[in-house]
């Protein structure tokens, strides 16, 4: 699972060894100033991923790398779906990120509370 956490001013999103090989990538940063908004949704798994470039996907089990659908560049790590916290970004090299999380509440309010300590 990968890890979704606030380091300073910074995003981080560190995956695991699994969800590395997997989606083609291991550690992104994004400054929270980027950070447009942040929530839980635990429908997201229903939607459409859309063209794979790179990545992994098999429906109703594992989706990770990026995906484009309708103009939005989105990063996917998530395993069947559930718990997932969506991120939405601007100026980044992705639109969205949808990130697996066991708390995805807790980490919403986190990276909440930490955007709100810089204003």
């Amino acid at each position: 699972m990968a890890r979704l956490h606030v380091e300073g001013e910074n995003l981080v999103v560190k995956l695991g060894i699994v969800d590395t090989m997997l989606s083609v990538r291991s550690t992104m940063r994004f400054p929270l100033t980027s950070v447009e908004r942040v929530y839980f949704d635990p429908y997201v798994g229903d939607e459409p991923r859309g063209i794979k470039a790179p990545g992994t996907h098999l429906p109703g089990v594992v989706t990770k790398g990026t995906f484009h659908s309708q103009g939005v560049k989105t990063f996917w790590n998530v395993w069947r779906g559930t718990s997932a916290v969506v991120v939405e970004l601007s100026g980044q090299k992705f639109d969205r990120l949808v990130i697996d999380h066991n708390e995805p509440e807790a980490v919403v309010q986190q990276i909440e509370a930490a955007k709100d300590s810089l204003r």
